[in-house]
C-alpha cells in the first residue's frame, strides 16, 4: 500500500533543494514531503509571488507515458473554473524534473481541524464538506476523477482579518502514479480508509468513487473516527468491500437519525446505489442534518475577490512547518484579534484590503483558524544517539540579571515501531520506564537507561491511545484510549487487569492517577471527568459545564483534593474532590481550546496549555490569572505543559515541533528543543522524576529524550 508520508525525497536531484531553482521558482524552503513529491515555498521569480512548487520523484518524470499524462492532466485541472480546486499556475519539466505551481495556501488541513476540533458539530462539518462536493462535481463535469479524496487534500485557507476557504488540492496523482507503474504487484494505491469498493477490487472509478470517499470523511468529521478503522490497511480494505456501514447514531446520539440512511446511502458498495452526485450528497446531508442549503455565491465571491487581490510581492514571513500539500502555517498564528506575549497584549495592524476584498467578506462570516499538519516519518531501529550538531536544544540570549542559560542535549530517539505518531509520553515512578501512547493502539514501554522496547500493551479497541499515566507505585499502568475505554496494566506481568469504559463512549483523552493512588480520573470527548475506585468501580462524573465541552486533560494537585480539566471550551475547570463540586472556572483570555493542565509540585500553581499558543498560569489560591508564556513559533498551538519536579522549570510541548522551557520565577523562555527529524507536531512533554531528563513525544512516531543540566548547553 503506498504511503505518501514514506517516500522519495532523499532521491530527488540535487537542483530540487532550498536555495536552488527549478524553471524559474527560487526554492526557499520544504514545506512538506510525500511518496511521489516534494513541496517548496518557493518564489517565481518572472512575477515576483510566492507559489507551492510541488517537485515530482525522479522517476515519474523517466517515464514518458507518464510525462505527458502528468502535463495533460494538471493542465486540464487547472482549466476547471472552481473557487474550491487549488489554482494551478503551471505545470511543466525542467531539466528532467516535473513540477506543479500552486497557489500557496495558508493554513492546514481538514486533519488538522479535526485533531484540533474533535468531532465537529453538525454545522462546521458541512460548512467544511460542501465546498469539497461542489468541487469534485466541478472537477466530474470536467472528466476528471480525484481518487484520493482524504483529509490531507481538503486544504482550509485561515489567515488573521479573513474568513477562512476551503479548497481540494492534487486532483488524479495516484491515478498517474499507477499508470507509470510506480507500485509493486498487488499494491493498492491510495489510502484504505477512504477507498471505494471499486477502487479495490480494480473495477473502472468515476465520480462515485469520490463520492464515497466524502461519506468517508463527513462520517469521520462527525465522529472522530474513519468509518472502517481497523489496526491493518488489510482489514481496512476488507471491510469497505464486504461490511456494511457502521451506525452513526451509536457514536453521534445527538445527531438526526435521518443523518444514517444519508452516509449508508452515500457509502454503498455498489457505485450506482449511490447519490447521482456529491452535491446531491451533501444537500441530501444538510437537509437530515436540519441544516439550510449550502450557498455556493458567497465562497465565489470571496475566491474572486483573493484572486483580484493577489499581485506581485513579497510573502507573509513566517517558519514554514510540514504540512500537506501546498500548504504553510498562517505566520501571524491564531490569534483572534490579539497578539499575546509575555503577559503583554498588543493591538496588531489591520491588514489593507481592496474594495472587492472587504465586499467579498462582508459576504461571509469572519472566521479565523490555525492548523498544523502533523506527517509521519519511517524509522528503523529503536535508540539512536544524538549527533553534537543535532542534538543541542538553542539557549535563548542572556541578559542582566536574567537567569543562566540551562545545558540540553538531545541522547536518545525513541522510534515506536509503527511510526504512527506518539500523543503521550509519560516516566514510570522510578524513572526506569518511559511509557509512548501510540496512535496505532498500543503504548510502548521503554528501558530509559538503554533505549530498548521491553514491552508492546495493545488496547483491544485499538481506536488510537491518547495518553498512558503510572500509578503512583509504578505497579500499574492506565492507557486512554479513543474507543472510548480506559485499559488498566500489570506492569510485573504485562496483563490487562481492567477496561474501565465511561458513560459517554465518545473517546477518553487523557487519565491520571490521584497522588494516592486510589482513584483514577479519565477525561471524555462527551466533556465529562470520571472517577473511578480501586476496585474498578465509577464512583463520581463531573461534568464540565461548556456548551461545547470535550474534556482534553485532566491533573490532581500534589494533595490530591483537587482536580483540575482542560476543555475544549476555552476554560479550565478546578473541582473539589471530596464533594464533586466544581470550585473555579478559569477561562483563558482568547476563548481558544486548553488541551492540557498541569500543578506545580507544591499546588500553588496551574498552567494551562491554551491553543492560541501560550500558556497561562494560573494562582490556584486566588484564581487570579498570574503570567502568560507564549511560544514563539509562528503557528504556535501549546499541546502539553509540565513542570520540572523542582517546579523552577516549565516545559511547553507546541505543535510547531518545539518544546520551549521557562524559568517560572522570572517568566522567562531560557531553552528551545526542537524535533531534529522534522517539523512534527510535538503533542507531549513530561520531566523524568528526578528532573535529569525531559521526554517530547511527536506525531511522527519519534519520542525524544533530553538531558537537562545547569550551565551551558553541550556543543
Amino acid at each position: 500500500m503506498a504511503d505518501e508520508s514514506a517516500g522519495q525525497a532523499d532521491r530527488l536531484p540535487a537542483m530540487a533543494a532550498p536555495g536552488s531553482r527549478v524553471a524559474g521558482y527560487l526554492l526557499e524552503s520544504q514545506i512538506g514531503a510525500g511518496g511521489m513529491a516534494v513541496v517548496f515555498r518557493a518564489r517565481d521569480q518572472r512575477l515576483n509571488r510566492m507559489v507551492a512548487l510541488k517537485v515530482l520523484a525522479p522517476g515519474l518524470a523517466a517515464d514518458e507515458g507518464f510525462r505527458l499524462r502528468f502535463i495533460r492532466e494538471s493542465r486540464a485541472a487547472a482549466a476547471v473554473d472552481d473557487p474550491h480546486i487549488i489554482p494551478v499556475y503551471e505545470a511543466g519539466e525542467a531539466d528532467g524534473v516535473l513540477f506543479i505551481a500552486m497557489r500557496l495556501v495558508v493554513g492546514g488541513d481538514l486533519r488538522s481541524v479535526m485533531l484540533r476540533e474533535g468531532p465537529l458539530s453538525a454545522a462546521r462539518a458541512a460548512a467544511l464538506l460542501s465546498p469539497v462536493a461542489w468541487a469534485l462535481d466541478a472537477a466530474h463535469g470536467a472528466g476528471l476523477v480525484h481518487r484520493d479524496v482524504k483529509p490531507a487534500n481538503v486544504l482550509v485557507d485561515a489567515r488573521p482579518g479573513r474568513p477562512e476557504h476551503v479548497y481540494l488540492s492534487d486532483f488524479g496523482l495516484s491515478k498517474r502514479a499507477a499508470a507509470a507503474g510506480l507500485t509493486g504487484s498487488g499494491h493498492f494505491m491510495g489510502t484504505a480508509e477512504y477507498a471505494a469498493p471499486e477502487q479495490i477490487n480494480g473495477r473502472p472509478v468515476a465520480g462515485e468513487a469520490d463520492q464515497y470517499a466524502l461519506a468517508c470523511l463527513a462520517f469521520e468529521a462527525l465522529t472522530g473516527t474513519a468509518p472502517f478503522a481497523r489496526p491493518e490497511p488489510m482489514a481496512v480494505l476488507w471491510a469497505h468491500l464486504s461490511e456494511p456501514p457502521p451506525s452513526l447514531a451509536l457514536l453521534r446520539p445527538d445527531l438526526p437519525r435521518g443523518v444514517d440512511q444519508v452516509i449508508a446511502k452515500a457509502l454503498a458498495k455498489e457505485p450506482h446505489h449511490r447519490y447521482g452526485s456529491c452535491r446531491d450528497f451533501t444537500d441530501a446531508l444538510r437537509n437530515a442534518l436540519g441544516l439550510a442549503p449550502y450557498d455556493a455565491s458567497a465562497s465565489a465571491a470571496l475566491a474572486r475577490a483573493q484572486a483580484a487581490e493577489e499581485e506581485p510581492g513579497p510573502a507573509d514571513p513566517g517558519s514554514p512547518d510540514e504540512p500537506g500539500p501546498a500548504v504553510i502555517p498562517p505566520a501571524s498564528g491564531p490569534r483572534r484579534g490579539r497578539h499575546v506575549s509575555s503577559g503583554e497584549e498588543t493591538t496588531p495592524r489591520r491588514p489593507r484590503y481592496r474594495r472587492a476584498v472587504v465586499a467579498a467578506l462582508a459576504a461571509v462570516v469572519l472566521a479565523t483558524v490555525a492548523a498544523v499538519t502533523a506527517t509521519r516519518l519511517s524509522s528503523a531501529g529503536h535508540l539512536h544517539p544524538a549527533s553534537a550538531s543535532g542534538g543541542a536544544a538553542q539557549p535563548q540570549p542572556g541578559s542582566a540579571g536574567a537567569p543562566p542559560a540551562i545545558g540540553v542535549s538531545r541522547i536518545a530517539t525513541l522510534a515506536d515501531p509503527s511510526s504512527a505518531g506518539v500523543d503521550a509520553a509519560a516516566f514510570s515512578p522510578d524513572g526506569r520506564l518511559l511509557a509512548t501512547a501510540d496512535h496505532d493502539g498500543s503504548t510502548y514501554l521503554w528501558d530509559v537507561a538503554t533505549g530498548r522496547l521491553v514491552a508492546t500493551l495493545t488496547d483491544p479497541g485499538s481506536n488510537g491511545v491518547a495518553s498512558a499515566t503510572f500509578s503512583p507505585n509504578g505497579k500499574l499502568l492506565a492507557t486512554a484510549d479513543q474507543d472510548g475505554s480506559t485499559y488498566v496494566w500489570d506492569i510485573a506481568t504485562r496483563t490487562l487487569m481492567a477496561t474501565l469504559t465511561g458513560p459517554g463512549f465518545q473517546g477518553v483523552a487523557s487519565a491520571a492517577f490521584s497522588p494516592h493512588g486510589e482513584t483514577l480520573a479519565t477525561a471524555d470527548h462527551d466533556g465529562s471527568t470520571y472517577l473511578w475506585g480501586s476496585g474498578g468501580s465509577l464512583i463520581a462524573t463531573l461534568s464540565d459545564p461548556g456548551s461545547n465541552s470535550s474534556v482534553y486533560g485532566v491533573a490532581f494537585s500534589p494533595d490530591g483534593q483537587t482536580m483540575a480539566t482542560a476543555d475544549l471550551d476555552g476554560s479550565a475547570y478546578l473541582w473539589d474532590i471530596a464533594t464533586g463540586n466544581r470550585i473555579a472556572t478559569l477561562t483563558v483570555p482568547g476563548g481558544f481550546s486548553v488541551y492540557g493542565v498541569a500543578f506545580s509540585p507544591d499546588g500553588k500553581i496551574l498552567a494551562a496549555a491554551d491553543q492560541d499558543g501560550s500558556a497561562y498560569l494560573w494562582d490556584v489560591a486566588t484564581r487570579r490569572r498570574i503570567a502568560t508564556l507564549t511560544d514563539p513559533g509562528s503557528n504556535s498551538n501549546v499541546s502539553s505543559v509540565a513542570f520540572s519536579p523542582d517546579g523552577d522549570i516549565l516545559a511547553t510541548g507546541d505543535l510547531d515541533g518545539s518544546a520551549y522551557l521557562w524559568d517560572i520565577a522570572a517568566r522567562r523562555r531560557i531553552a528551545t528543543l526542537t524535533d531534529p527529524g522534522s517539523n512534527s507536531s510535538m503533542s507531549s512533554v513530561a520531566f523524568s522524576p528526578d528532573g535529569s531528563m525531559l521526554a517530547t513525544a511527536n506525531q511522527d512516531g519519534l519520542t525524544y529524550l533530553w538531558r537537562i543540566a545547569g550551565g551551558s548547553p553541550d556543543s
